[in-house]
């Protein structure tokens, strides 16, 4: 009965014939293209060189869950590591459009394969050779014509199963093959699942950067990548776009950008969030796999208006730093002399304010003088001896930010008299550079209801010990009355590796706010799009990890132990956030 159904099940699928069919001209599969798992594209002939160049050939069409495919693919590596030592290359392809790259390469790790697998995206070989069945397997010799195709052996079929194989074809056919000599079975029935193969026209359009990559960079890429920006290339024009198209496909695919750190499970908490949506995504990566068609230039999206001015309007007041604290001396007019090279420490500059009365902003903004060198601004106001509070700020810039624009009844103050430190972050960029960066505001008409208040979670003690991986540091703060919380800022130094918010409310329960892995080379803030309530009793918990270790390429010295310290060998931990109170 068994061998009845499984002759049954390999009619009713692929009925054999006593050829192989000559299969199509060797020049025109060498010309088929392929997907490797990373996304590029390249032709048969370039992905397995020896084909129709003197190497016999095994395609093995493959698709992820099938499971016949599955219980084959033990076998088909073992002959491939056998005839392998022989000369013949084995090459798995899955045609299935469901498939995704990640999914085939990891089923392909799973399985242990060792020979590659690509997709054959739009399946054209797939219709090209006439594939049924997500297992059948095509034998071509040195010539590159098809000498057999069908099932690798009788042991499996559609809900039957043989304790062992009676019939090897595959294995026969090489042998034929390998002698010089015709296989006496060219062509057998292969089960498996069915394979719908779509007509080449329900295909999408491979897309162009002016109809379709343009928009996106456009609306994701362009706020940094454009001159005097963070970014280190522009991403303006197909020249620029195709130029760096293997960059951005790099950092697409590892997720490093647009850069945002906030944990997956975060997504679309924030309104500040920098996330590409995955269908964007994809169409970047299958515009760089397909080629980088460069579409009509009369489809170009218009080029966006960057603000040339102060993004808030017009400001009420612009003040520049004036004193280096360093030293004492008057900042030079063209700014500070950022070198060309090497680390530079956190650099200080003041300014006075002459408000004789405390004054409301409604809005302001950071602008740095040399954008491309400028790692972040924080600007906080000078207390008694001259120093700053390290839990408090009135302004920040971090690239990709946008200024503070605060809704109305809703202000920050700036104390009557009001000295400003401006803290610096330079990053050297290998050119010369003079920075000097600029603070505007906008004043509110009229007292504000709620107040925009900066504090801070902090820890000032810890001591991460030498070599390190993954130091924890916890720091909690009691919030003593009703309050707004409105935004979120953690701040470390190198060693830095994550940060976690957590409010522990009165009640008992606990609402985590947020989780970052953290970058102290591309630092943020996270924005609320309305004030969380947190009653007076809550108790605001940071918790962090540092990784002290040499594993951490940013790591200053392993073998130290670090401790609090403004420097960026040293470290901080601090948990700032914003909130809005009552004005009284």
């Amino acid at each position: 009965m068994l061998i009845q159904i499984l002759s049954l099940s390999l009619a009713l699928l692929h009925p054999a014939s006593s050829q192989a069919s000559g299969g199509p001209a060797p020049a025109q599969l060498r010309a088929l293209e392929l997907q490797r798992m990373d996304g590029s594209v390249a032709t048969l002939g370039e992905l397995v060189p020896g084909f129709a160049r003197g190497t016999p050939v095994v395609i093995c069409m493959t698709e992820v869950g099938c499971p016949i495919a599955g219980k084959l693919a033990p076998r088909l590596e073992r002959l491939a590591n056998e005839f392998g030592s022989r000369g013949v290359r084995f090459v798995g392809v899955d045609a299935s459009m469901q498939d995704s790259l990640a999914a085939i390469a990891l089923e392909s790790s799973e399985f242990g394969r060792t020979f590659p697998v690509f997709k054959d995206a739009r399946q054209a070989f797939a219709r090209m050779l006439d594939v049924r069945t997500t297992t059948e397997t095509m034998l071509f010799d040195g010539r590159g014509r098809l000498c057999y195709r069908g099932a690798v052996d009788d042991q499996y079929a559609l809900g039957a199963a043989r304790p062992e194989p009676t019939q090897n074809y595959l294995v026969a056919a090489l042998r034929s093959v390998l002698q010089g000599e015709e296989p006496a079975l060219v062509a057998t029935a292969a089960p498996g699942c069915r394979l719908t193969v779509l007509p080449e026209g329900e295909f999408p359009a491979a897309p162009t950067y002016s109809r379709d990559v343009a928009p996106i960079l456009r609306a994701r890429c362009e706020v940094c990548h454009r001159p005097g920006q963070v970014g280190p290339f522009a991403l303006q024009s197909y020249e620029q776009a195709k130029g760096h198209a293997e960059m951005i496909a790099s950092v697409l695919e590892e997720g490093r950008m647009p850069p945002w750190n906030a944990d997956a499970r975060f997504d679309g908490m924030f309104v500040n969030e920098r996330r590409i949506k995955p269908a964007e995504k994809e169409v970047l990566l299958r515009w760089i796999a397909e080629g980088m068609q460069r579409g009509s230039p009369t489809e170009d999206p218009k080029p966006k208006q960057w603000p040339e001015g102060w993004s808030i309007g017009t400001p009420d007041v612009v003040l520049t730093p004036e004193i280096d604290t360093l030293d004492g001396k008057p900042l030079p007019s063209e700014g500070y002399a950022v070198p060309r090279e090497g680390v530079v420490e956190y650099q200080h500059f003041t300014v006075k304010t002459k408000y004789p009365q405390d004054r409301w902003i409604q809005a302001l903004e950071v602008r740095p003088g040399a954008k491309d060198v400028v790692h972040h601004v924080l600007v906080a106001i000078q207390q008694a001896g001259g120093d700053i509070d390290e839990g408090s700020y009135l302004a920040v810039y971090v690239p990709g930010d946008t200024p503070s624009v605060f809704p109305k009844g809703y202000a920050k103050r700036l104390p009557a008299g009001a000295t400003l430190v401006f803290q610096l972050h330079y990053t050297p960029n290998g050119k010369e550079r003079r920075d000097r960066s600029s603070l505007a505001l906008v004043f509110a008409k009229a007292a504000p209801e709620f107040e925009v208040v900066t504090n801070a979670v902090m820890n000032q003690k810890f001591s991460i010990p030498p070599g390190a991986e993954n130091h924890e540091v916890r720091a909690q703060r009691v919030i003593a009355k009703d309050t707004g919380l409105v935004a979120l800022f953690p701040h470390m130094h190198k060693r830095g590796k994550d940060f976690r918010y957590v409010a522990h409310l009165p009640g008992g329960t606990e609402q985590e706010l947020l989780f970052a892995h953290y970058d102290f080379a591309w630092q943020e803030s996270y924005l609320l799009p309305d004030p969380m309530f947190l009653p007076a009793g809550t108790k605001l918990e940071c918790i962090g990890h540092f990784d002290n270790s040499s594993a951490n390429p940013n790591n200053p010295d392993p073998g130290a132990t670090v401790r609090w310290g403004r420097q960026t060998f040293e470290e901080m931990f601090i948990g700032y956030y914003d909130t809005v109170e009552p004005v009284e």
